[in-house]
């Protein structure tokens, strides 16, 4: 494996460019299309009961001036109830009566159900990007950090070029069976460590084994019936985290992906910040770019890429501080006025 010069983080800008929704608007998108429509009733009928109790969101009403909560907000307030053994009035975590793991459920195929559709003919900016970088003979020497569940750069990267590996920082179970996923060669590998898990992957937790599927969206499948695991046959269940729960860190491949990135990054020249605002809720990759930051020298170059049609000149502003305030060598970074379909068509030199 070459060493790694750039590391590109791909934030939720990123697939917004391709056509996904942004966090704000996931929710929406899904009631506006399915809540009619739909092959799965009780999982939409029970996500509008709790939409309902939780946040006084009637899903049958116009949609179009609906607040709802993040996608982020919504899970983590599940999974934090989950963690502390506690209840909510009406939605216990009993283990003869789960609602609260039920509805945890439930949002998790909501998001695949939407970036299943949403992304079904995306518009290219990935692909575009990895083509560059192998034009340009820099494939082997960039990295990414994807803080997305969708799979656009797997994709762009095993379809467009199959000579090339992709090391997601994690041993999966396809490694052992013939003719599936084979193990990445080291002299042909492209890091892709996927911080808060995978659309793709399928987590035993019974024989804490992780499942690739290549090209495929399994977790959406999850809402028809159970995936059991190859290895020991127990239901498979999805590896997705929210980036505000630090819980999720003590997933034992999580922990994996987090520790690899960190050694990835230590050694890069330059990380590429391409539609991420760089949350302050986003605990986990600041505490690892600050921990980057204060062992390691030298320093690499930050670069942020993060406009697009009809951004605010303040928005930028305040994302720009954000980015600033945070690093402790400023003339480092650089806030680009750049979208990510120019970055993935042009670069920046």
């Amino acid at each position: 494996m070459a060493a790694v010069e750039d590391v590109i983080f791909l934030g939720a800008g990123a697939s917004a460019s391709e056509g996904a929704p942004v966090q704000k608007d996931l929710f929406c998108e899904f009631f506006r299309t399915d809540r009619t429509n739909s092959s799965h009733p009780e999982n939409i009928g029970r996500l509008a009961k709790f939409f309902r109790d939780f946040f006084g969101i009637d899903v049958r009403d116009p949609l179009s001036d609906t607040m709802f909560p993040s996608f982020e907000e919504t899970l983590g307030i599940l999974e934090i109830a989950m963690d502390r053994g506690e209840s909510f009035r009406g939605y216990s975590i009993a283990t003869g009566a789960p609602d609260v793991q039920t509805i945890r459920e439930d949002l998790i195929f909501l998001i695949a159900l939407v970036l299943n559709r949403t992304l079904q003919n995306p518009k290219g900016h990935h692909r575009e990007l990895v083509n560059r970088l192998e034009r340009e003979g820099r494939m082997l020497c960039t990295a990414f950090i994807s803080l997305n569940y969708d799979i656009l750069i797997d994709n762009a990267l095993t379809e467009l070029h199959p000579g090339i590996d992709i090391d997601y920082g994690v041993e999966f179970t396809n490694y052992h069976r013939e003719c599936n996923w084979q193990i990445p060669r080291r002299e042909c590998s492209v890091f892709l460590l996927k911080l808060h898990g995978s659309l793709n992957w399928l987590y035993c937790p019974t024989c804490i084994s992780l499942t690739l599927t290549p090209r495929e969206r399994e977790v959406a499948r999850l809402v028809e019936h159970t995936i059991p695991c190859a290895q020991c046959g127990m239901p498979m269940a999805p590896i997705i985290t929210p980036p505000t729960f630090l819980k999720g860190m003590k997933n034992y491949f999580l922990n994996q992906i987090m520790h690899t990135s960190y050694e990835v990054l230590k050694n890069a020249k330059r990380i590429i910040f391409c539609g991420y605002s760089f949350p302050d809720a986003d605990l986990l990759v600041r505490y690892l770019l600050k921990r980057l930051e204060l062992n390691y020298d030298p320093r690499p170059d930050i670069l942020v890429l993060n406009s697009y049609e009809g951004k605010r000149q303040a928005s930028k502003v305040l994302e720009e501080q954000r980015y600033k305030r945070f690093f402790r060598n400023k003339d480092q970074v650089r806030y680009l006025d750049m979208t990510f379909s120019d970055f993935c068509r042009n670069g920046v030199g």
